[in-house]
C-alpha cells in the first residue's frame, strides 16, 4: 500500500517517506516519516489508478482502521506505528518544515479537502496509540494496589502525562513540539487527582470488587473460609482508612491537590464503613400474610426499591385489592406483606422516600 511513488519533480514517497526536494538549489530536502507522511501519501492518490491499485480508502473515519492495522504491518521494520516513535516523527515533521519560509504542509497537499482527511486521518490514529498506551481507564493503565489510598497516589501521579497524550491537538505543531520536548528531558509533571472521564463513586466500586474478589480467593485456600474472610474484612477497615504513610509525599503536593486527595479519601473512607457495616436484620414479626404474588410482575431485586416502586405503580393498575391495600395501610403495614411476597425485608423508610422521588426520565 505505501509502496515507492513518484508524484512530480519535487515531490516523492520512497522508504515511508514523504521526501520534497526544492527545485534548482542545494538545499537539504525536507523529509517527513510516520503516520502525516503516509495520509497525505495516500490522501492525494484518492480518485486515482493508485488508490484503486493500492485498495486505499479514506473517505470515511469507518475506513481508517484498516489503513492503520496494515500501515503498521509495513512500518514495523522501521519501528514505527506506536505512540513514542509516531510522537518523534510527527515532532521532526514539524521542525523541518518551520525551518522553511515558503515551504507549508499546504504545499506538499495543495488540495484543502485532501487536507483536512490527511489531517483527520492524522488526530485520529495519534489518538488511537495515545489509548492503547494510556488506557481509556486510569485503572487500565495503573494496575489496583492495596491500600486504595497508595493506588490512588500511584495513579494522580501519571495522570497529567496521561491526559496530555489523551486531549493532544496533534495538528498543532507547537503543543506537539512541547510534549516531545517534556518525553526527552523527561519532565515529571505534579500529581493531578482528576481523572480524565472517570468518575469517583465507579473508581470505588471497582477497586471494592477486586479488593473483595481477591479476599474471597485468599479465603477459599483454609477450610474455615467464612471466619478468615470475617477477619480480613476487620482488617481491611483498618488498612483501607489509614494514610499516614504518604504525609510525606503529600506535604510536597499543592494546596488544592492535597484537598482534592484529602476529599477522594473522605469519600473512601465513608464509602468503606458502608461497604463493611453489618447488615440490619429487622426483628420478624408475626404477620399475617393479605397479599399474594401473581403470575404477571416478576420478584424485584433485593433491596432495589426503584423496581419496588416500578412493581407498586405497575400492580395497582390491574389489581384493586392490591391497591386498596397499600392506599389504606401504614408504609409499615405494606412493608410488612411485601417481606412476605418477596422473600426479603423492604425497608419502609427506603421505599417511602422512593415511593415520594419522581421518577428519572
Amino acid at each position: 500500500m505505501l509502496e515507492d511513488y513518484i508524484f512530480d519533480d519535487h515531490l516523492r514517497y520512497e522508504g515511508h517517506k514523504l521526501i520534497y526536494t526544492f527545485p534548482e538549489t542545494t538545499e537539504e530536502p525536507i523529509v517527513i516519516g510516520g503516520i502525516l507522511g503516509a495520509a497525505i501519501l495516500c490522501v492525494r492518490l484518492i480518485n486515482t489508478d493508485e488508490q484503486h491499485s493500492r485498495e486505499i480508502v479514506l473517505d470515511e473515519k469507518l475506513h481508517y482502521e484498516p489503513f492503520y492495522i496494515r500501515y503498521e504491518q509495513e512500518v514495523i521494520g522501521d519501528d514505527w506505528g506506536y505512540i513514542a516513535a509516531e510522537l518523534e516523527q510527527l515532532d521532526l515533521a514539524y521542525l523541518e518544515l518551520s525551518c522553511q519560509d515558503q515551504i507549508t504542509i499546504e504545499t506538499l497537499c495543495p488540495n484543502i479537502r485532501q487536507l483536512s482527511i490527511a489531517m483527520d486521518v492524522l488526530q485520529s490514529y495519534m489518538h488511537r496509540l495515545a489509548v492503547e498506551q494510556y488506557g481509556e481507564h486510569i485503572y487500565d493503565l495503573v494496575p489496583w494496589t492495596m491500600p486504595f489510598a497508595q493506588w490512588l497516589y500511584n495513579a494522580a501521579q501519571v495522570e497529567p502525562l496521561r491526559q496530555r497524550f489523551l486531549t493532544m491537538a496533534w495538528t498543532d505543531p507547537a503543543l506537539v513540539h512541547a510534549l516531545a520536548e517534556d518525553i526527552t528531558n523527561g519532565v515529571q509533571e505534579a500529581p493531578f487527582f482528576l481523572f480524565l472521564g472517570e468518575q469517583a463513586a465507579d473508581i470505588m466500586q471497582l477497586y471494592w470488587k477486586w479488593i473483595m474478589d481477591t479476599a474471597q480467593r485468599d479465603a477459599a485456600l483454609y477450610p474455615d473460609a467464612n471466619v478468615i474472610l470475617a477477619e480480613n474484612k476487620e482488617m481491611t477497615l483498618s488498612e483501607e482508612t489509614d494514610y499516614d504513610f504518604l504525609q510525606p509525599q503529600l506535604q510536597e503536593l499543592e494546596p488544592k491537590q492535597r484537598r482534592l486527595f484529602t476529599t477522594w479519601m473522605d469519600q473512601w473512607i465513608a464509602f468503606v464503613k458502608q461497604q463493611l457495616a453489618p447488615a440490619i436484620v429487622p426483628k420478624k414479626r408475626d404477620v399475617r400474610q393479605e397479599l399474594e404474588l401473581d403470575n404477571i410482575l416478576p420478584v424485584p431485586p433485593e433491596r432495589n426499591y426503584v423496581k419496588v416502586r416500578e412493581y407498586i405503580i405497575e400492580r395497582c393498575k390491574y389489581d384493586k385489592n392490591f391497591e386498596k391495600f397499600y392506599k389504606s395501610h401504614k408504609m409499615t403495614q405494606f412493608c410488612d406483606q411485601l417481606s412476605l411476597l418477596f422473600d426479603w425485608y423492604v425497608d419502609p423508610n427506603a421505599l417511602g422516600k422512593r415511593m415520594k422521588s419522581k421518577p428519572k426520565k
